[in-house]
């Protein structure tokens, strides 16, 4: 099963203000939907990192970092160009691979 690696709110700062495309996973090691997609954040993770670097953060541990953007539902799945919040799925919801692979692949249109 996916672990979520822990990072600093700086470091996700550094992270998304980098150039180019990034996706940032929020979740919790106390939230059921996050352990319901669990099993498939590495396979997400693999095609999302074909076009894109991956970080993770933890809702908790993150919350002034995840609070600047508006990030308070999770699991959410939320990408980062150049600095700038492009989109999001997941507002506290539980979600399928299919919704975020199709989400994933409908911001690179």
């Amino acid at each position: 099963m996916y672990q979520p690696e822990e990072h600093s709110n700086q470091e996700l700062q550094n992270f998304i203000e980098a150039p180019g495309r990034h996706i940032v996973f929020l979740s919790a090691e106390w939230c059921g939907d996050c352990k319901v997609i669990k099993p498939f954040v590495q396979a997400i993770r693999d095609q999302v990192e074909k076009t894109a670097d991956w970080m993770d953060a933890d809702r908790d541990q993150n919350l002034d970092w995840a609070s600047q953007f508006g990030l308070k539902g999770i699991p959410a799945f939320v990408l980062f160009e150049n600095g700038q919040k492009i989109d999001q799925i997941g507002h506290g919801e539980r979600l399928t691979p299919k919704q975020i692979t199709e989400w994933y692949e409908n911001t690179l249109k």
